[in-house]
């Protein structure tokens, strides 16, 4: 097995998880969930952008794919929130889940062409 496709394999696995994990954090009642930074929506962005970033490198999920069905899960569990105690929806936190999985999108192909060109280099 090659270095590009166990890079590939664990991405995926971290995909999967992130996925899981994102799910889970937004259902959870709020006095719940786990809060790391001040801002809810740096949560959101940071969720949603690492999310992407892996996930990803999921066949049924590259390119733009991954972007629409976040944000669609955004705003759908935002609306789900509506009947979590503790929870409440926001638009503001779909939209910064949504620019996050735009940016994690965006870090990924930047990190997979670097990463080509090292292995590259390194193959000479």
């Amino acid at each position: 097995m090659d270095v590009e496709r166990i890079g590939r394999r664990l991405f995926q696995a971290a995909g999967v998880a992130c996925l899981v994990a994102v799910v889970v954090l937004s259902v959870l009642p709020g006095a719940e969930r786990p809060h790391i930074f001040g801002s809810g929506n740096v949560e959101h962005f940071l969720a949603y952008a690492g999310t992407a970033f892996f996930a990803s490198t999921l066949p049924a999920l590259r390119g733009w794919r991954i972007v629409v069905l976040l944000s669609a899960a955004s705003l759908l569990f935002e609306g789900i929130q509506m009947f979590i105690p503790g929870r409440g929806p926001g638009l503001d936190n779909w939209a910064a889940s949504t620019i996050g999985a735009l940016a994690g999108l965006l870090l990924a192909r930047a990190f997979v062409t670097v990463a080509r060109s090292a292995l590259a280099i390194a193959s000479r």
